[in-house]
C-alpha cells in the first residue's frame, strides 16, 4: 500500500533526525521549504511535524520547529530507532535488557511478597516449566512473558505495566520479526532458575530479583555476541567480495 503523502515526510524527516542529520536545538527548515522539497502542501508538512512532536523529537517553538534531544523523546522512538538499520545496535539492545531486567526484578520483588500461597505456588509451576526448557523456542519465551504478567497481575503496579507494554510492544516484537536468538549459557541459566524457584518457595524476593537480572544478563550478552558475529560476518563477506 502506498504511504499518504504525511507518512513519507514524517518517516523521511524522523530517519533523518534519528541519523543525526540535525543536531538537538537545530531548526528544522519552514513549513514552506519543506513543502517544497517533498512536493506537497503546507497542510502535509504541518501534520508530519505534528507526529514527530508526538514522537518527542521536535518541539514546535515562535521562530520554528526545533530539534529535541533523543534522550527526552518518548518511549515510542525506541522501535524507529531499532528499525534504522536491519539488525539493531548491540549497544542499544544491551541497554533495553537492563532496563528490562530492571523492571521485571522490581515487579517480582513486590509480587513475592504480597503474594498468597497459592500464587506462589503458581509461579513455581511457570519457573519449573523454564527449567525443563521445551523443544520449541517461542514457547520457552511464552512462558518467561507469562511470568512476567502473572507478577504484574499480582502487584497492580500501573506504571510498570505500562512501561513493560511499550517494552514489548517496540523491542521484544521486532527481535521475534527479525529472528534474532541469543547465545545463551545453558548451565548458568539452569543455576539461575533454580535460585528462582528456591528464592520463590522461601519468598525471599531479593534473591529472585538477582536471578531475573542475572538471567537478563544472559540475555544480553547473548544477544550482543549474536549481533557482533553477524557485523564482523558481513565485514568478512564484504572484504571478500
Amino acid at each position: 500500500m502506498a504511504l499518504s503523502k504525511v507518512e513519507e515526510i514524517t518517516n523521511i524527516l524522523r530517519e533523518e533526525i534519528l541519523r543525526g542529520q540535525y543536531r538537538a536545538g537545530e531548526r528544522l527548515p519552514s513549513e514552506r521549504d519543506l513543502a517544497a522539497r517533498f512536493e506537497s502542501n503546507r497542510g502535509a508538512v504541518r501534520e508530519a511535524i505534528k507526529k514527530l512532536e508526538q514522537l518527542g523529537i521536535v518541539e514546535v517553538k515562535p521562530g520554528g520547529v526545533r530539534i529535541v534531544p533523543i534522550e527526552d523523546a518518548t518511549l515510542e522512538v525506541l522501535g524507529h530507532l531499532m528499525d534504522l538499520e536491519e539488525r539493531p545496535s548491540p549497544s542499544l539492545v544491551g541497554q533495553i535488557f537492563e532496563v528490562a531486567g530492571a523492571m521485571m526484578s522490581l515487579s517480582a520483588r513486590s509480587a513475592i511478597e504480597n503474594a498468597s500461597d497459592e500464587q506462589i505456588q503458581h509461579m513455581r509451576t511457570i519457573v519449573e516449566g523454564l527449567r525443563h526448557p521445551v523443544d520449541v523456542e517461542q514457547e520457552n519465551q511464552g512462558a518467561w512473558r507469562a511470568l512476567g504478567k502473572y507478577f504484574f497481575e499480582i502487584n497492580q503496579n500501573l506504571v510498570l505495566k505500562l512501561i513493560g507494554n511499550g517494552l514489548k510492544t517496540q523491542f521484544m516484537g521486532r527481535l521475534q520479526k527479525i529472528g534474532l536468538h541469543p547465545q545463551m549459557d545453558a548451565n548458568r541459566e539452569r543455576e539461575l532458575l533454580d535460585m528462582m524457584d528456591q528464592a520463590i518457595q522461601t519468598r525471599d524476593h531479593e534473591a529472585a530479583g538477582n536471578a531475573i537480572i542475572g538471567h537478563f544478563q544472559l540475555l544480553k550478552t547473548g544477544m550482543q555476541k549474536t549481533l557482533e558475529q553477524e557485523q564482523q560476518e558481513q565485514i568478512r563477506s564484504v572484504s571478500h567480495a
